[in-house]
């Protein structure tokens, strides 16, 4: 066909954006087939996709129905990721129009595929509440398809889970609500559809309330239409306006819609009458496998082939025999049941998908891009952050959850399967006998035999608690997701024993109706290896726990949005270094070339995220010197002036809290010997906004000998500035503050500390003047001062020296891990470890810009708009301060987040002013390694 101007007159669905040109290219290749190639172009055969031999028989039949019968696609089974793409390259090499690849990753690839990463199951991702999460995991696995040169994937899954006896479907749906799964359907088919890849809405009209595995039988689906309208077809429709790409029918009697007892696969009324002319669908139309024993208990290969056709399908799905399939649709064609024309209208939107995808340009995998995009680092750190955002507290009794392994003396851990057991069953067992110092374990599957139910029960009469993993899975063939009367006697008998029971689900939610007097009872919704690792962690307070009832569990009182929160008050270090999947390679590019270029000796560089360290590593050495000892994670920096806000500006924040501390008094009031000189109308919020009035900065080592000396100078000095009249930080204005909170409290500023912060924070390695047998920990500041040589252990500040170490303004020694711990209290809005060190409204006042004449808060700084240390990237509502030894701490509430940069970039004795530019960078660079 020549004419382009002859394409306006033919429909070509709407779901493919074409244009003329590739119109041109549908009508010229579909011209050059003939018939029985047509009628070849709408069956998938299925495959395998691990390792065969040319000459193997399962190979010559997929060359045979590729080269020589010239079906339109294949859909991929089991089998491994370089396998896999190099068979699709080998087909798509001998057939002479690009072949349609599909498979079914409603989970990722591991679904199919050994190798790959599996994400969790769809009701796993509605338990987040989080449908962004919906939206990225398409993504993602999109990106993975295609990069294995697969083009259709037979996901989401669009059926409400309304029956709780469903045994195929259960946690393959979102929900049992429909409003939940139309939204994180369409939120999965917006990611996926960005990556180019055809998403397939299953199973219309609607597989989720049934008994009955369409594997086995004919599932019978109940409602009339006007009540199947408005239930089970809601998120087809919404995907269909979402923009889904085909829809997947499901062998399923709807007597509803259907009233002829046929199978919705084979059904006119329900394929075109509803899905097409009434909901308006003109995307793919694929069959469900068409070797399912519903089907294939009723229909020949050759009359379920023909009916689909004639219901409207346009692809069909693994019929048993694929030759018979298409010499019977060849044949039904011949003798006027199927013109040829309807033949053309399937064939047609089958080339529009493969024209949408770019085959006609480029058919093939690139192997050697596998594994750059399959397995990526933030595609494993998506997987685990649904995975841990997933896990729901369903029932907790006497606060069990979280278990401190700290306070129990014996554990037993009791998996019970309903298959016959592997390896896979047992990752939440070793990672929970792990965190505990003695863990009895037994593993009961559905060939355990009586003698190791009595033993598993003798471990659970011994323990102090015991851990109940259950892995009833949704298996094809298997009719039941429930446990075996042997499973559910087992449970009954230690229930009994009234012991505290911690019963987890990773697999059917509804379990708990089977019994419902638990301890406590969580659900992972799946049993990958990421749910299981986030199941350990919850349970023993590691992470959040924050996930909601997708369903209603029956006989209970626990319905849809159910889910009891567990916040972690503590914040996680990664034991053995840090390992989060994030690829901060160019953190440490950019770290490495700092300490080459001499900005500074060494450092520490730290970060955490939603309350978990994320990035700590040391970076060059104590000093310039070759043989000098090498940075150190624990090493003990000075802080210079982050004293400022983790001591002085937290104690005040404490005295304010206890109603002894009015920042809008006088100074002269707690400080009498301060009201001179101008200096009458100074309060304690000037001191903390650095608007007093007060000179910068004197050299006071250069003019007195004793601290006594020192601060009768600063009670007598004079105003530089009228008060509030301009920003000029100040060491003096947190001396003086520092002499305030003193006479405060009765208490030297370290000792206030120690009690009130540090101590119960456990932050044992921040203090001030560190004592000698500390030293080796310290990295120098100085080489000498004053011809005294004082370089390891001893403030480098000459203010806070002559001050004996101890200061409002520096004067303080911490590590990279406590100062972390500070500032997750300050995330936390004072909240550490169940200890409240800082009431929430004052860190929220405290660390807030109170004007617009300066970014100062009240003691903290928070991000300029121009020339921040804190980078681009940070939120408005971050707060931070700066030392000049070359540390710095920025804290932002908005993407509850920290970084922590410990330096001692004034060793030897000068500036080294690249530190400055430095911060900004390292901070950015941190950012762009979350995503931003």
């Amino acid at each position: 066909m020549n004419d382009n101007s002859d394409l306006t007159e033919i429909k070509y669905p709407s779901v493919f954006d074409l244009k003329i040109e590739d119109k041109a290219w549908i009508e010229s290749t579909l011209e050059r087939m003939t018939l029985e190639e047509k009628c070849s172009q709408m069956i998938m055969p299925w495959v395998l996709g691990n390792y065969s031999s040319f000459d193997s028989k399962e190979f010559q039949r997929i060359k045979n129905l590729v080269e020589n019968k010239k079906v339109g696609g294949l859909i991929f089974f089991k089998g491994d990721i370089l396998n896999e793409a190099m068979i699709i390259n080998q087909m798509q090499e001998i057939s002479d129009i690009p072949l349609l690849i599909a498979s079914d990753f409603e989970r990722g690839l591991a679904m199919r595929l050994t190798d790959a990463a599996e994400f969790p199951y769809n009701m796993a991702i509605a338990a987040t509440d989080d449908p962004s999460l919906a939206y990225k995991f398409g993504k993602v696995i999109s990106a993975e398809t295609r990069a294995l040169g697969v083009h259709q994937n037979y996901a989401p899954v669009g059926d409400i889970n309304n029956n709780s006896a469903n045994p195929i479907i259960n946690i393959r749906s979102f929900s049992e609500d429909k409003d939940i799964v139309s939204q994180f359907c369409a939120s999965f088919i917006a990611g996926a559809s960005e990556e180019n890849v055809i998403t397939t809405i299953k199973h219309f009209p609607g597989h989720g309330d049934t008994k009955i595995d369409s594997h086995k039988e004919m599932p019978l689906i109940e409602g009339d239409k006007n009540y199947l309208i408005n239930n089970e077809l809601v998120p087809f429709v919404q995907s269909v306006k979402a923009g889904v790409h085909s829809v997947m029918i499901g062998h399923l009697n709807v007597p509803g819609l259907e009233p002829d007892n046929i199978p919705a696969t084979l059904s006119k009324r329900i394929i075109t009458d509803l899905l097409k002319n009434e909901i308006g669908f003109d995307g793919l139309i694929v069959t469900d496998a068409m070797n399912m024993s519903a089907i294939t208990n009723h229909y020949s290969v050759a009359e379920a082939s023909v009916k689909a056709v004639q219901a409207g399908n346009d692809l069909i799905l693994m019929p048993p025999d694929e030759e018979v399939a298409i010499n019977s649709i060849y044949s039904a064609v011949k003798n006027g049941l199927i013109t040829e024309e309807r033949i053309n209208y399937s064939v047609r939107k089958i080339l529009a998908a493969k024209k949408w995808l770019g085959l006609n340009e480029n058919r093939y995998t690139d192997i050697n891009n596998l594994n750059k995009v399959i397995g990526s680092k933030s595609h494993i750190r998506l997987a685990e952050e649904i995975a841990a955002k997933s896990i729901t507290l369903v029932k907790n009794e006497n606060n069990l959850i979280p278990v401190d392994p700290k306070k129990i003396y014996k554990a037993a851990c009791i998996t019970v399967t309903d298959g016959s057991g592997n390896s896979a069953d047992l990752e939440f067992q070793n990672a929970i006998e792990s965190r505990f110092g003695y863990m009895s374990k037994s593993f009961l599957t559905r060939r355990s035999k009586a003698k190791e139910y009595s033993k598993a029960l003798e471990l659970a009469r011994q323990a102090d608690v015991i851990f109940l993993p259950l892995f009833i899975k949704v298996k094809a063939y298997q009719g039941t997701v429930s446990l075996s009367d042997e499973h559910l006697n087992f449970i009954d008998k230690i229930a009994a024993l009234n012991k505290p029971i911690v019963a987890i689900s990773f697999g059917n939610p509804y379990l708990l109706s089977l019994f419902p007097d638990v301890t406590a009872y969580l659900c992972a919704y799946g049993d990958v290896s990421f749910s299981q690792i986030a199941m350990a962690e919850a349970v023993t307070g590691e992470k959040d726990i924050t996930g909601k009832l997708p369903v209603s569990i029956p006989g209970t009182e626990y319905n849809l949005g159910h889910g009891i929160k567990i916040e972690r008050t503590t914040l996680k270090f990664a034991e053995g270094g840090v390992d989060t999947n994030y690829n901060f390679d160019a953190v440490d590019v950019k770290m490495i070339q700092a300490v080459e270029n001499k900005f500074f000796p060494g450092g520490v560089l730290l970060a955490a995220k939603n309350g978990e360290v994320i990035y700590e590593k040391s970076f060059g050495r104590f000093t310039y010197e070759p043989n000098s000892t090498l940075m150190m994670n624990d090493a003990i920096f000075d802080l210079a002036s982050l004293s400022k806000v983790i001591g002085t500006t937290t104690a005040a924040m404490i005295l304010y809290d206890e109603g002894k501390l009015n920042i809008d008094e006088k100074v002269m009031y707690y400080l009498p010997e301060f009201g001179n000189n101008g200096k009458e109308n100074i309060t304690v919020r000037s001191l903390l906004l650095h608007n007093s009035g007060l000179i910068a900065y004197r050299n006071y080592p250069s003019l007195y000998k004793s601290a006594d000396e020192v601060i009768h100078s600063i009670m007598n000095e004079g105003l530089q500035n009228p008060v509030g009249s301009k920003t000029v930080y100040s060491d003096l204005n947190m001396i003086v503050l520092q002499k305030v909170l003193e006479k405060i409290s009765g208490k030297s500023l370290d000792k206030f500390l120690k009690e009130r912060v540090f101590g119960p924070l456990q932050m044992h390695r921040t203090m001030y003047n560190p004592p000698v047998e500390l030293y080796y920990y310290c990295p120098p500041t100085s080489e000498k001062s004053k011809g005294k040589k004082r370089n390891k252990g001893v403030v480098h500040d000459g203010n806070s020296f002559i001050l004996n170490g101890v200061a409002g303004h520096a004067g303080l020694f911490s590590t990279a891990e406590d100062i972390a711990v500070f500032a997750q209290m300050m995330l936390q809005k004072g909240n550490y470890g169940g200890k409240q060190i800082i009431q929430p409204l004052t860190v929220e006042e405290w660390t807030s810009r109170q004007s617009n004449e300066s970014s100062r808060a009240l003691g903290w700084d928070t991000k300029s708009e121009n020339g921040s240390s804190a980078g681009k990237y940070l939120s408005s509502r971050s707060f931070g301060h700066t030392g000049f030894t070359g540390t710095s701490i920025w804290i932002d509430p908005e993407k509850n987040l920290f970084i922590i940069l410990l330096t001692n970039r004034v060793y030897p004795g000068s500036k080294h002013d690249e530190i400055i530019n430095f911060r900004p960078v390292i901070h950015n660079t941190i950012i762009e390694a979350l995503g931003k």
